[in-house]
Protein backbone atom coordinates (compact mmCIF):
# COMPACT_ATOMS: atom_id res chain seq x y z
CA UNK A 1 0.00 0.00 0.00
CA UNK A 2 1.16 3.76 -0.91
CA UNK A 3 0.77 5.71 2.51
CA UNK A 4 1.98 9.46 1.53
CA UNK A 5 3.05 11.76 4.38
CA UNK A 6 3.89 14.80 5.40
CA UNK A 7 7.86 13.86 6.95
CA UNK A 8 10.46 12.33 4.79
CA UNK A 9 11.92 9.59 6.38
CA UNK A 10 15.49 10.13 5.40
CA UNK A 11 17.85 7.53 4.54
CA UNK A 12 14.82 4.95 3.77
CA UNK A 13 14.78 4.30 -0.28
CA UNK A 14 11.25 4.54 -0.72
CA UNK A 15 10.78 1.91 -3.38
CA UNK A 16 13.13 0.30 -6.27
CA UNK A 17 14.21 -3.04 -6.93
CA UNK A 18 15.05 -5.18 -4.28
CA UNK A 19 18.41 -5.73 -2.83
CA UNK A 20 19.35 -2.92 -5.47
CA UNK A 21 17.99 0.18 -3.75
CA UNK A 22 16.32 -1.53 -0.72
CA UNK A 23 16.01 -4.61 0.86
CA UNK A 24 12.85 -5.92 -0.28
CA UNK A 25 9.77 -7.09 1.43
CA UNK A 26 9.50 -10.24 2.59
CA UNK A 27 6.50 -12.45 2.29
CA UNK A 28 4.11 -11.84 5.59
CA UNK A 29 6.10 -8.36 6.14
CA UNK A 30 4.85 -5.47 5.86
CA UNK A 31 7.04 -1.77 4.74
CA UNK A 32 5.60 1.79 5.81
CA UNK A 33 5.88 4.32 2.65
CA UNK A 34 6.04 8.21 3.61
CA UNK A 35 7.52 10.44 1.68
CA UNK A 36 6.30 14.22 0.33
CA UNK A 37 4.22 14.87 -2.22
CA UNK A 38 5.99 17.53 -4.58
CA UNK A 39 3.68 17.23 -8.11
CA UNK A 40 0.37 16.33 -8.60
CA UNK A 41 -1.51 14.46 -11.38
CA UNK A 42 -1.99 10.56 -12.43
CA UNK A 43 0.77 7.82 -11.64
CA UNK A 44 0.98 4.29 -10.92
CA UNK A 45 2.92 1.59 -8.84
CA UNK A 46 3.71 -1.84 -9.55
CA UNK A 47 6.14 -5.31 -8.22
CA UNK A 48 9.39 -4.94 -8.84
CA UNK A 49 9.68 -8.76 -7.27
CA UNK A 50 9.14 -12.04 -9.20
CA UNK A 51 7.30 -10.95 -12.19
CA UNK A 52 4.47 -9.97 -9.99
CA UNK A 53 3.40 -6.97 -12.06
CA UNK A 54 2.55 -9.59 -14.84
CA UNK A 55 0.19 -11.44 -12.31
CA UNK A 56 -1.70 -8.41 -10.91
CA UNK A 57 0.46 -6.11 -8.47
CA UNK A 58 -0.33 -2.49 -9.90
CA UNK A 59 -2.54 -0.03 -9.15
CA UNK A 60 -3.29 3.87 -9.96
CA UNK A 61 -2.26 6.39 -7.94
CA UNK A 62 -3.64 9.40 -8.11
CA UNK A 63 -2.54 13.01 -6.63
CA UNK A 64 -5.14 16.00 -6.61
CA UNK A 65 -3.68 19.36 -7.12
CA UNK A 66 -3.19 22.55 -4.38
CA UNK A 67 -4.07 25.17 -7.39
CA UNK A 68 -6.86 24.44 -9.42
CA UNK A 69 -6.09 22.94 -13.00
CA UNK A 70 -6.02 24.35 -16.06
CA UNK A 71 -8.71 22.38 -17.75
CA UNK A 72 -12.13 21.68 -16.11
CA UNK A 73 -14.15 18.16 -16.11
CA UNK A 74 -17.60 16.75 -14.70
CA UNK A 75 -16.36 12.86 -14.37
CA UNK A 76 -13.38 10.97 -14.49
CA UNK A 77 -12.18 7.64 -14.65
CA UNK A 78 -8.88 5.48 -14.37
CA UNK A 79 -8.57 3.55 -17.77
CA UNK A 80 -5.75 0.79 -17.18
CA UNK A 81 -4.27 -1.37 -19.36
CA UNK A 82 -2.35 -4.38 -18.28
CA UNK A 83 -1.48 -8.12 -20.06
CA UNK A 84 -2.33 -11.30 -18.81
CA UNK A 85 -1.73 -15.07 -19.38
CA UNK A 86 -2.35 -17.94 -18.08
CA UNK A 87 1.36 -18.79 -18.25
CA UNK A 88 3.77 -17.93 -15.48
CA UNK A 89 5.61 -15.30 -16.25
CA UNK A 90 8.70 -16.86 -15.25
CA UNK A 91 8.11 -19.23 -18.12
CA UNK A 92 7.56 -16.51 -20.52
CA UNK A 93 10.87 -15.11 -19.77
CA UNK A 94 12.71 -18.58 -20.19
CA UNK A 95 10.73 -19.11 -23.32
CA UNK A 96 12.32 -15.88 -24.49
CA UNK A 97 15.37 -16.30 -23.43
CA UNK A 98 15.70 -19.47 -25.34
CA UNK A 99 14.04 -18.19 -28.38
CA UNK A 100 13.32 -14.27 -28.48
CA UNK A 101 10.71 -14.58 -31.48
CA UNK A 102 8.57 -17.53 -29.77
CA UNK A 103 5.22 -15.94 -29.47
CA UNK A 104 6.12 -14.46 -33.07
CA UNK A 105 3.89 -16.06 -35.95
CA UNK A 106 4.35 -13.32 -38.25
CA UNK A 107 7.77 -13.75 -39.72
CA UNK A 108 8.97 -13.72 -43.45
CA UNK A 109 8.17 -16.68 -45.81
CA UNK A 110 9.74 -17.99 -49.12
CA UNK A 111 6.94 -16.16 -50.49
CA UNK A 112 8.11 -12.70 -48.84
CA UNK A 113 11.78 -13.51 -50.32
CA UNK A 114 10.77 -14.53 -53.93
CA UNK A 115 8.41 -11.36 -53.67
CA UNK A 116 11.36 -8.86 -52.17
CA UNK A 117 13.97 -10.62 -55.17
CA UNK A 118 11.64 -9.56 -57.53
CA UNK A 119 10.74 -5.78 -56.22
CA UNK A 120 14.49 -4.95 -54.98
CA UNK A 121 16.65 -7.75 -56.28
CA UNK A 122 19.03 -10.30 -54.95
CA UNK A 123 21.72 -8.27 -54.04
CA UNK A 124 19.51 -5.52 -51.87
CA UNK A 125 17.69 -8.29 -50.39
CA UNK A 126 20.81 -9.93 -49.30
CA UNK A 127 21.87 -6.75 -47.80
CA UNK A 128 18.75 -6.24 -45.91
CA UNK A 129 18.45 -9.71 -44.92
CA UNK A 130 22.38 -9.80 -43.44
CA UNK A 131 22.52 -7.03 -41.58
CA UNK A 132 19.45 -8.09 -39.24
CA UNK A 133 20.88 -11.35 -39.14
CA UNK A 134 24.31 -9.64 -37.99
CA UNK A 135 21.79 -7.97 -35.25
CA UNK A 136 20.59 -11.10 -34.72
CA UNK A 137 17.16 -9.80 -34.44
CA UNK A 138 13.92 -9.87 -36.68
CA UNK A 139 12.35 -6.80 -38.53
CA UNK A 140 8.85 -8.39 -37.81
CA UNK A 141 9.19 -8.53 -34.63
CA UNK A 142 7.21 -5.86 -33.23
CA UNK A 143 5.91 -7.47 -29.86
CA UNK A 144 8.26 -9.98 -27.44
CA UNK A 145 5.15 -11.39 -26.54
CA UNK A 146 1.82 -11.37 -28.47
CA UNK A 147 -1.90 -12.01 -28.20
CA UNK A 148 -0.83 -15.86 -28.57
CA UNK A 149 -0.36 -16.11 -24.84
CA UNK A 150 -1.31 -12.61 -23.79
CA UNK A 151 -5.01 -11.71 -22.78
CA UNK A 152 -5.06 -7.88 -23.01
CA UNK A 153 -6.74 -6.65 -20.45
CA UNK A 154 -8.73 -2.89 -19.43
CA UNK A 155 -9.31 -2.32 -15.76
CA UNK A 156 -9.25 -5.82 -14.93
CA UNK A 157 -11.69 -6.71 -17.99
CA UNK A 158 -11.05 -9.31 -20.92
CA UNK A 159 -12.02 -8.07 -24.28
CA UNK A 160 -14.74 -10.32 -24.14
CA UNK A 161 -16.82 -8.63 -21.35
CA UNK A 162 -15.03 -5.35 -21.49
CA UNK A 163 -14.91 -2.71 -18.84
CA UNK A 164 -18.09 0.10 -18.49
CA UNK A 165 -18.35 4.06 -17.37
CA UNK A 166 -21.43 5.79 -17.27
CA UNK A 167 -21.36 9.55 -18.57
CA UNK A 168 -24.49 11.94 -18.93
CA UNK A 169 -24.80 13.48 -22.30
CA UNK A 170 -23.01 16.62 -22.87
CA UNK A 171 -20.35 16.07 -19.46
CA UNK A 172 -16.51 16.35 -20.11
CA UNK A 173 -15.21 13.13 -19.07
CA UNK A 174 -11.22 13.16 -18.07
CA UNK A 175 -10.08 9.94 -18.71
CA UNK A 176 -6.56 8.93 -16.76
CA UNK A 177 -5.04 6.61 -19.53
CA UNK A 178 -2.22 4.07 -17.65
CA UNK A 179 -0.29 1.37 -19.57
CA UNK A 180 0.51 -1.13 -17.06
CA UNK A 181 1.43 -4.02 -18.76
CA UNK A 182 4.48 -5.54 -18.69
CA UNK A 183 5.08 -5.73 -22.53
CA UNK A 184 2.87 -4.68 -24.61
CA UNK A 185 2.62 -1.10 -26.49
CA UNK A 186 -0.82 0.00 -27.29
CA UNK A 187 -2.95 2.12 -29.78
CA UNK A 188 -5.99 4.41 -28.20
CA UNK A 189 -8.78 5.18 -29.91
CA UNK A 190 -12.63 5.85 -29.49
CA UNK A 191 -14.39 5.88 -32.50
CA UNK A 192 -16.67 9.42 -32.72
CA UNK A 193 -14.73 10.95 -30.52
CA UNK A 194 -11.91 13.39 -30.10
CA UNK A 195 -9.29 13.19 -27.52
CA UNK A 196 -7.97 15.72 -25.96
CA UNK A 197 -4.40 15.24 -24.05
CA UNK A 198 -3.80 17.54 -21.50
CA UNK A 199 -1.56 15.55 -19.68
CA UNK A 200 1.38 13.53 -19.85
CA UNK A 201 2.76 10.82 -17.24
CA UNK A 202 1.13 13.19 -14.53
CA UNK A 203 2.45 16.57 -15.78
CA UNK A 204 -0.05 19.23 -17.43
CA UNK A 205 0.93 19.98 -21.59
CA UNK A 206 -0.50 22.10 -23.73
CA UNK A 207 -3.65 20.36 -24.72
CA UNK A 208 -3.19 18.77 -28.41
CA UNK A 209 -6.57 17.19 -29.93
CA UNK A 210 -6.10 13.77 -31.59
CA UNK A 211 -8.01 10.56 -32.88
CA UNK A 212 -5.62 8.43 -31.62
CA UNK A 213 -2.06 8.06 -29.81
CA UNK A 214 0.14 5.18 -29.30
CA UNK A 215 0.92 4.74 -25.37
CA UNK A 216 4.03 2.82 -24.07
CA UNK A 217 4.82 1.02 -21.32
CA UNK A 218 4.42 2.73 -18.30
CA UNK A 219 3.32 5.67 -19.64
CA UNK A 220 0.51 7.69 -18.90
CA UNK A 221 -2.08 10.00 -20.69
CA UNK A 222 -4.86 11.78 -19.65
CA UNK A 223 -7.19 12.39 -21.99
CA UNK A 224 -11.03 14.68 -21.91
CA UNK A 225 -13.94 14.14 -24.20
CA UNK A 226 -16.76 15.13 -24.78
CA UNK A 227 -19.96 12.88 -25.80
CA UNK A 228 -22.50 14.65 -27.82
CA UNK A 229 -24.82 12.06 -28.02
CA UNK A 230 -26.77 9.62 -26.03
CA UNK A 231 -24.80 6.78 -27.63
CA UNK A 232 -21.90 4.15 -26.67
CA UNK A 233 -18.58 4.52 -27.09
CA UNK A 234 -15.58 2.06 -27.83
CA UNK A 235 -12.64 2.82 -25.91
CA UNK A 236 -10.34 0.38 -28.33
CA UNK A 237 -6.71 -0.27 -27.37
CA UNK A 238 -5.32 -2.36 -30.21
CA UNK A 239 -1.95 -4.58 -28.56
CA UNK A 240 0.84 -2.71 -31.42
CA UNK A 241 1.29 -6.10 -33.23
CA UNK A 242 -2.47 -6.38 -33.88
CA UNK A 243 -2.47 -9.65 -32.12
CA UNK A 244 -5.30 -8.75 -29.70
CA UNK A 245 -7.27 -5.62 -27.99
CA UNK A 246 -8.45 -4.41 -24.81
CA UNK A 247 -12.00 -2.75 -24.53
CA UNK A 248 -14.01 -0.36 -22.31
CA UNK A 249 -17.14 1.19 -23.08
CA UNK A 250 -18.20 5.16 -22.22
CA UNK A 251 -22.35 4.38 -21.94
CA UNK A 252 -25.58 6.82 -20.92
CA UNK A 253 -26.64 3.00 -19.99
CA UNK A 254 -25.43 -0.05 -18.55
CA UNK A 255 -27.67 -2.27 -20.65
CA UNK A 256 -26.20 0.01 -23.96
CA UNK A 257 -23.10 -1.22 -25.39
CA UNK A 258 -20.51 0.03 -28.94
CA UNK A 259 -19.28 -2.14 -31.86
CA UNK A 260 -15.82 -3.00 -31.68
CA UNK A 261 -13.87 -1.37 -33.93
CA UNK A 262 -11.21 -3.38 -36.34
CA UNK A 263 -7.81 -3.17 -35.97
CA UNK A 264 -5.74 -0.94 -38.32
CA UNK A 265 -3.23 -1.70 -40.52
Amino acid sequence: MIMPRRQFVKGLAMGGVPDISFKGIAPGETFHYEFNLRQSGTYWYHSHSGFQEQTGLYGAIIVDPLEPEPFSFDREFVVMLSDWSDEKPGTIYTKLKTKSDYYNFNERTTVDLINEIREKGLSRTWSDRSMWNRMRMSDRDLSDVTGYTYTYLMNGKPPAKGWTGLFRKGERIRLRIINGSAMSFFDVRIPGLKMKVVAADGQNIEPVSVDEFRIGVAEIYDVIVEPEYDRAYCIFAQALDRTGYARGTLTPDPFLTAKVPGFDP
